[in-house]
């Protein structure tokens, strides 16, 4: 493993032991400053989601002469997936640039902010609908079964490379269970930020070196 990967997972440790044992010390300043909308930890995650997007627009530019359009296309929803997030951690920018809502997020928003995942539909917020519920059954999946899948059936794992889909190795699917336990010691409402956060620099690390490395590398052309 590369050192500056080392350091980027031990980082993401640390950072998310540290949000657990300041959520016991002081609530407050873990919620009011730690977790806060643009605090730390939020800009870090934005961090990697940019990172994320760079890293899949890149792959594109150099693997366009020896890749097909589905793989090159999944690549491209991959980075814009990312870029979507990034944008929905600022709020679009709103915060940065003080823009005001219009009238619908005004009405819809349960924080009265330019986004998606804080939208208000028949009384109940999408972010636990969407990027709840059914974003945890995706992860699931994907970390626990599609590695198994991948290795299994060779079908699956066809589809699998011909989509570009990073594929995570044992390390990032323990680090990742890790995570969820530390983010289950947290004291207080926000235990969220945490998980996401720790989520999108495992997935992005892992976007760099997954399991199927090997297809996302102008080597196996040569």
């Amino acid at each position: 493993m590369f050192t500056l990967e080392r350091f980027m997972f031990a980082f993401v440790l640390i950072a998310s032991i540290a949000g657990a044992v300041i959520s016991h010390q002081n609530l407050g300043w873990y919620e009011g400053v730690y977790v806060k909308e643009d605090g730390f930890i939020e800009w870090m995650t934005v961090l990697g989601l940019l990172i994320g997007a760079v890293a899949c627009y890149y792959r594109i530019s150099i693997l366009k002469p020896f890749r097909g359009k589905l793989f090159l296309f999944c690549l491209f929803v991959l980075g814009s997936l990312f870029l979507f997030g990034l944008g929905e951690e600022i709020s679009w920018g709103q915060r940065i640039f003080d823009i005001k809502s219009s009238e619908f997020f005004m009405k819809n928003n349960s924080q009265a902010e330019t986004n998606f995942h804080n939208l208000v539909v028949g009384g109940k917020k999408i972010n636990k609908i969407i990027f709840g519920t059914l974003l945890g059954i995706m992860i699931g999946f994907y970390f626990l079964i599609l590695p198994v899948l991948y290795r299994k059936v060779e079908k699956v794992k066809k589809l699998v490379d011909s989509m570009a889909v990073p594929l995570p190795k044992n390390f990032h699917i323990v680090a990742y269970l890790i995570l969820v336990g530390i983010t289950e010691l947290i004291a207080g409402g926000k235990k969220g930020e945490i998980l996401e956060f720790g989520g999108v620099w495992i997935f992005v690390l892992m976007t760099f070196r997954p399991y199927n490395r090997e297809i996302f590398s102008r080597k196996s052309f040569r």
